[in-house]
């Protein structure tokens, strides 16, 4: 995991939030909502007519992604720097949410103080609010623990690297949701 797999995992970093909400979109139009979407957001204008299977389609987008890539790289030998980035990518996306949206709940009492995809499709569907990010962890983590074992690193190295894509995680979150979102999208 050198600098060019760094390279890589930003640029798929860049590239996973507008494929999550894309998810959302498309199960939001498939059930008929008409709706509004960014690079960081797709909802329906009007919040009464969220649904939770379309909050919950961005984040089975990022398994199916982080899975499939996880799979992939592992099929070619572990060859294609591409594909572990683009594993990684998917699956910190949402662990770097959970993390957040669990220490939000500490402080709040709370999982639904950030207003994310499964803490609301928790409770639309009448479940505890982080009842899917519990569940949802589990295959994350796997799917990152999968890629970093290939690691020739020790457990400090591993741990370095994980705190690493976290840190580089939350920094893309933050410039797509703070600056390009609204550059791009001045009106939502």
């Amino acid at each position: 995991m050198g600098a060019r797999f760094y390279v890589l995992y930003v640029l798929m970093a860049l590239l996973i939030f507008p494929v999550h909400e894309f998810g959302h979109y498309c199960a939001y139009r498939l059930l008929g909502v008409r709706l509004q979407m960014t690079l960081n957001t797709a909802s329906p204008r009007d919040q009464s007519l969220r649904k939770p299977v379309a909050e919950l389609a961005g984040p089975l987008v990022n398994l199916l992604v982080a899975v499939g890539a996880a799979v992939l790289f592992r099929v070619t030998g572990r060859r294609r720097q591409s594909l572990a980035a683009l594993a990684l990518a998917a699956a910190m996306m949402r662990l770097v949410v959970y993390v957040l949206v669990l220490a939000a709940a500490l402080v709040t009492g709370s999982g639904l103080t950030l207003g994310n995809d499964e803490p609301i499709a928790a409770r639309l569907w009448g479940l505890p609010s982080l009842t899917l990010v519990a569940i949802l962890a589990i295959p994350f983590a796997a799917v990152v623990w999968d890629v970093l074992r290939s690691l020739r690193a020790s457990a400090t190295g591993k741990t370095v690297h994980i705190a690493g894509l976290a840190f580089i995680m939350f920094g893309a979150g933050m410039l797509i949701g703070n600056v390009l979102d609204p550059w791009l999208f001045p009106g939502r």
